[in-house]
């Protein structure tokens, strides 16, 4: 076979090749987003009510719509604690359209599976009220990249946007949102991925108050720990923010001296799930290098809590458990049926978790001041706890072991108790009051004063307590005050 022939048929090979090649990569994508999609579908108070996939040779399209139930609205209205929210409890649903090109040179621009760009489908009053917050802009922008070997990089954008609204007696709000970029690293079935994310800023204005946040970036890299539990991951999260700032203000928008102005800097929270053997620990780590409270500065501040030697599938079961119980499909009525049903469906695995001596800890809750560092800690866990020790309340307590410590500058304590006197007379009477009451339990060996830190710790271990160790009776010192 002389050249140009050999020519021709590579041409003629690679014409037929491309077509059944990409038709395989969308069936391939098909299928790996059938099972994304069961698994989203196992969410509760979330639910997929409809999903067309058109396959084409080289591209495809999917439009999908998903359905909020209105409770988990509520819920969250109830969570911020203001009572003028009054969200409707009727289903929300929105849709998404995805373009699909097919690989492997999906529109000629890369090498890859496939290529997806999602947006928002908007109706007509929807897509008026977008367009007053972002002009020509698109809302939503979301672009995956699938790879060969069943994982992919995903990459969401949504632009910045200024929202303002006045209510019925005329007080204005003003939303000033900043944009987020993120980047989703995600393998094969979603069983692990690694996550990117950052938002610039954020500031919510009304009449009373101005609340800023600033320098928002998330981190995250997991991994299932059970191939059949897609919710339960390993792994770390990392969150960290440059600053957020509540400043009280008049009507006129300038600060208001009625209640002082709060300031949290280099805030970051890290959460750790390591797997060990059956076992995983739940590691959360809270700080910020400044709390300022008015002219109080009580940072640098921690709370560190750890969950230690869960097992790993009886956690599994207790997180499926809480998740049935607050499917939209099988929630009670009221919130008190909802309650109920949350705890019975908990029950059994709670006590088959709890029956593998978990250990809580409450490693450090610290905060500075002018006058030194305050710290807390305590350490709780059963000692082979059964099922049935939980319904005993003697059983329970000859099982149970907790320890703790705690140590503080006197000078604080006074301080803080000092506030609320309106003269230096009444300031220096709390101040002998406090320093009679410490001299008191010191002199019963319950805490120890050194260099004007006071300081105390606490055991309970076989039905027994010590403070200090100093053994007591809980019971007397009760009855004492």
């Amino acid at each position: 076979m002389n050249k140009p022939v050999r020519t021709v048929v590579a041409v003629a090979a690679l014409g037929l090749a491309l077509p059944a090649s990409s038709w395989v990569f969308g069936k391939q994508i098909e299928t790996a987003l059938d099972a994304h999609y069961r698994k989203l579908g196992e969410l509760p108070h979330f639910r997929i009510v409809a999903r067309e996939f058109d396959r084409g040779w080289y591209r495809s399209t999917e439009t999908v719509t998903f359905e909020l139930n209105g409770e988990l609205l509520r819920d969250a209205a109830e969570a911020s604690g203001d009572g003028a929210l009054s969200l409707p409890t009727e289903p929300v649903r929105f849709t998404l359209r995805s373009e699909i090109v097919h690989g492997p040179l999906p529109g000629m621009t890369t090498i890859a599976a496939a290529v997806s760009d999602t947006e928002l489908v908007l109706d007509d009053s929807a897509r008026a009220v977008v367009a007053r917050l972002f002009g020509d802009r698109k809302p939503f922008e979301l672009n995956t990249v699938y790879g060969f070997t069943g994982g992919g990089t995903a990459t969401l954008k949504i632009p910045e946007f200024v929202a303002e609204q006045t209510d019925e007696n005329g007080e204005r709000m003003r939303l000033t949102w900043q944009g987020l970029t993120a980047t989703v690293d995600f393998g094969r079935d979603l069983r692990d991925y690694r996550l990117r994310g950052d938002v610039p800023g954020l500031q919510i204005e009304d009449g009373s108050s101005r609340l800023t946040a600033t320098g928002l970036r998330m981190e995250a890299d997991q991994r299932h720990i059970f191939d059949d539990e897609p919710f339960l991951f390993a792994g770390t999260q990392k969150f960290a923010l440059a600053e957020l700032k509540l400043v009280p203000q008049g009507a006129s928008g300038e600060q208001s001296g009625a209640v002082a102005p709060m300031q949290l800097k280099r805030l970051t929270y890290d959460v750790n799930v390591p797997v060990k053997g059956e076992f995983v620990d739940i590691n959360a780590k809270m700080a910020a290098e400044v709390v300022q409270v008015g002219n109080r500065n009580f940072g640098p501040a921690h709370y560190d809590l750890s969950f230690n030697h869960m097992h790993a599938r009886s956690l599994a079961e207790l997180s499926r458990a809480a998740m049935g119980a607050y499917r939209s499909d099988s929630a009670a009525s009221s919130p008190q049926e909802q309650g109920e049903a949350l705890l019975a469906a908990m029950e059994r695995p709670a006590k088959a978790l709890l029956a593998q001596g978990p250990e809580f800890s409450l490693d450090r809750v610290s905060f500075g001041s002018a006058y030194g560092e305050t710290e807390v800690a305590a350490r709780l866990r059963g000692n082979d706890l059964q099922p049935e020790d939980l319904g005993n309340p003697l059983a329970l307590m000859a099982k149970l072991e907790l320890s703790g410590r705690v140590s503080f500058p006197e000078r604080l304590l006074t301080d803080l108790q000092g506030l609320g006197a309106a003269s230096p007379q009444g300031r220096q009477a709390d101040a002998r009051s406090i320093d009679s009451l410490l001299s008191g339990y010191a002199a019963q060996g319950l805490l120890q004063r050194e260099a004007g830190i006071v300081k105390s710790s606490l055991e309970y271990k076989g039905g027994q307590l010590k403070v200090n160790g100093t053994l007591v009776d809980p019971f007397s010192m009760m009855a004492q005050r």
